[in-house]
């Protein structure tokens, strides 16, 4: 499955917080880093593999975010709704 939505945050803001979101001691769902690059984070949660891609939208209109999953995995939506108010935010509690 692969999701996507678009945001003021920088590609770096964007992997930074999908590394926070993801393997924050208190994260809904626990994952590993498994492989990061400049513009992707892999991870590996229980079952599962989540691949976080962050760039410039080609029309500019911010960043592109796309997240790319095995199997439905609901924390994606999430990370997602986060991530498109991340410019707002500065850090926060991810277990909810």
């Amino acid at each position: 499955m692969t999701s996507e939505t678009i945001t003021r945050a920088s590609p770096e803001r964007v992997l930074e917080e999908a590394r926070r979101f993801f393997t924050a001691e208190d994260s809904i769902s626990p994952a590993t880093i498994l492989d990061e690059s400049g513009s992707h984070v892999t991870l590996g949660t229980f079952r599962n593999r989540l691949a976080v891609a962050a760039f410039l939208d080609p029309e500019g209109r911010g960043t592109r975010v796309r997240v790319g999953t095995l199997r439905r995995h609901d924390s994606v939506g999430k990370f997602l709704r986060y991530i498109e108010t991340a410019d707002a935010v500065g850090g926060g509690d991810y277990s909810k």
